[in-house]
């Protein structure tokens, strides 16, 4: 399980939904327990705020992004809900390991990993390209 950075963010809409996620037994059924646990260590320990608050450098539900690996390779994904995750699409889940690395991060952050086959990864939140809170999109 990754530790949760301190300096990440969660409005208060996305907690609730991450948290209806997680208590929902058909979803908790679906993913692994350490992917519920580390939500809930996020849940417990990332500050909410709310979603007037939200400035636009912030990873919210549904942002698309660039992310940059330390390979200099680069990425774009969007951060959806676990039944519509499509790797090949760029829909990364927001409960597996890089979508919980992502939530709550600011651009121009490095953030980290451990992919399903265990080996670590790393990259660079290297812009945000799309915030719904930004674009005045709040039912996303």
């Amino acid at each position: 399980m990754n530790a949760v950075p301190q300096d990440k963010l969660i409005t208060a809409l996305d907690h609730a939904r991450l948290l209806s996620l997680i208590t929902r037994p058909a979803t908790a059924a679906a993913i692994s327990r350490d992917a519920v646990d580390a939500t809930q260590d996020l849940l417990d320990s990332a500050p909410i705020i709310a979603i007037d608050e939200v400035t636009p450098d912030i990873v919210t539900m549904r942002s698309r992004l660039r992310l940059k690996n330390e390979n200099g390779s680069e990425m774009i994904v969007t951060l959806c809900y676990p039944a519509e995750a499509n790797l090949a699409q760029g829909l990364v889940s927001v409960l597996s390991p890089l979508g919980l690395s992502l939530i709550g991060s600011r651009e121009g952050q490095r953030v980290t990993w451990t992919a399903p086959n265990q080996s670590e990864h790393a990259g660079t939140i290297d812009a945000i390209l799309y915030q719904p809170e930004a674009a005045g999109d709040f039912t996303a």
